[in-house]
Formats: C-alpha cells, sequence, structure tokens
C-alpha cells in the first residue's frame, strides 16, 4: 500500500487553518478554498489534504482549461503568484504547511502540476499523517 503525507494547510496572509473537518474526502478533512471563475462567478472548493490526490468537490461549475481564482475563506486574501506553472503557464496557487513550507498548485483547472516544499523534510514526514 502506497504511503500517503497528509497535509495541513494555512492561509500564507492571515496564518488561519484551510482545514475544513466537516467535509471529508477520503474519510480525511478537505481543504477549502473560496474560488472565482472567469466570469466572475463565486464558489467554494474543497480538495483532498492527502498530497497526490487531486480528488475534490465544488459548488460551481468549472470549465476544463479555465483559469480559477483562490481565495481565502477567512480574510479573502488571493492566493494566486506570480509565479507560473511550469506546464500551461497559468498562475500557481500559494498554500502555506502549519509547520513551515508550503504547497504550490496549478490554478488551470484540469492542470495537476503541484509540488511541495518543506522547510524540514524529515521532521514533517513524521509530523503529517503518513498512512
Amino acid at each position: 500500500m502506497k504511503k500517503q503525507i497528509i497535509l495541513n494547510v494555512a492561509c500564507p496572509v492571515c496564518q488561519k487553518s484551510l482545514m475544513n473537518e466537516e467535509v471529508k474526502i477520503n474519510g480525511l478533512p478537505s481543504v477549502e478554498l473560496n474560488i472565482r471563475s472567469e466570469e466572475n462567478k463565486k464558489g467554494t472548493v474543497y480538495l483532498c489534504a492527502a498530497y497526490e490526490c487531486f480528488e475534490h468537490q465544488k459548488d460551481m461549475a468549472v470549465e476544463q482549461g479555465e483559469i480559477v481564482g483562490f481565495c481565502c475563506p477567512s480574510c479573502h486574501s488571493e492566493l494566486l503568484t506570480r509565479e507560473t506553472c511550469r506546464i500551461c503557464d497559468a498562475p500557481m496557487v500559494n498554500l502555506g504547511l502549519k509547520s513551515g513550507g508550503f504547497v504550490k498548485i496549478c490554478s488551470r483547472f484540469g492542470c495537476f502540476n503541484h509540488y511541495l516544499s518543506m522547510s524540514d523534510l524529515e521532521a514533517e514526514y513524521h509530523r503529517s499523517h503518513v498512512q
């Protein structure tokens, strides 16, 4: 069985947790973010907290290939960065790790580019829920 690192993420601006204990994906708390479509429609997305899991739930339709805006549900700060995806050139989304470091995900719906940077990889690995 493949081991998974379960991420505990927070807003990089206000530092509030983005974890939602009530909406679970694969039995785990989800990462809750506000989203905005290219047509300025607003909604919420819940991402799987397991690294390398791409399952999610959203309450609005998003077209394949559409670039989506991501905001913190607490402080409403935009989480898109100036950094662009190496695969599709869309802006990357920055999510802070509670224990230090960050996760970046592509903002283009359907692009699965992402990466993880931990302040202390070994300590984070043992602190995270490894299943």
